[in-house]
């Protein structure tokens, strides 16, 4: 497209950003072979998959049908990755008082609920000034996904800032800080939007993502110094 829409070069940006602090937490894996830094990884895989469908496709085409099928295929991806959020939430606060299979179980019936609902009713259609690509949903699901944001992705964040002083590193500790700040900035956003806007991007929701993506890349790109085999990595403790 010659005109891409703002909030498509904002995803893709972020999907860009996350993609490479994904890369870098699977590398502190491989050292340190911490199972929370994997499962960290897998997370940021996978909340990297759903920008680039957030953001890729409307660089290609201005197809609403289109569009709007790989809307669905982005919130089934952030579903996913929300089941292994809940996973580490679990492990950190939760194992003595649910079991792990019962928690998936209820979270994972809720996102069917919540996926069925939005595949029959969502819409996408594309809008002039600002030059957005814009989602809407009914009520029902903008509510459920607003309970998910707040009750998982907010604690969660709220998790990796608590583990920034841990970091042995500037460049370490700048890259769990950004992490922490993304999730708890994208589930602000996308909760208020839910609030306010009908679950859509606004331009300015997307100017403040596209400035936290850009450093969160800059920060990610960053090198390490061979002071040893984790020392500049992010790693996460109980």
């Amino acid at each position: 497209m010659i005109n891409p829409p703002v909030n498509a070069l904002t995803w893709t940006l972020g999907s860009v950003a996350v993609y490479v602090f994904a890369y870098k937490s699977w590398r502190t894996y491989k050292a340190t072979k911490n199972p929370l830094a994997q499962i960290y990884a897998l997370m940021s895989a996978g909340l990297a998959t759903a920008f680039f469908f957030f953001g890729v496709p409307a660089l290609l085409t201005d197809n609403t049908d289109i569009l709007r099928f790989t809307y669905l295929l982005a919130d089934i991806t952030v579903q996913i990755t929300l089941q292994l959020e809940i996973w580490l939430l679990w492990f950190l606060g939760l194992r003595n008082k649910i079991r792990l299979r019962t928690l998936i179980i209820m979270t994972s019936m809720f996102s069917i609920v919540l996926l069925l609902t939005e595949a029959t009713t969502s819409k996408a259609r594309i809008s002039d000034s600002p030059h957005l690509v814009v989602y809407s949903d009914i009520p029902s699901v903008l509510i459920m996904k607003s309970i998910i944001y707040v009750g998982i992705a907010i604690p969660l964040g709220y998790f990796f800032l608590r583990q920034v002083p841990k970091q042995t590193t500037p460049q370490a500790k700048a890259r769990l800080l950004l992490s922490a700040l993304t999730f708890i900035t994208l589930s602000l956003a996308a909760t208020s939007n839910n609030i306010f806007d009908n679950g859509s991007d606004t331009l300015q929701s997307t100017l403040i993502l596209a400035g936290l993506f850009t450093v969160l890349l800059i920060v990610s790109l960053l090198p390490n110094r061979k002071a040893g085999p984790s020392a500049n990595r992010p790693t996460i403790s109980r």
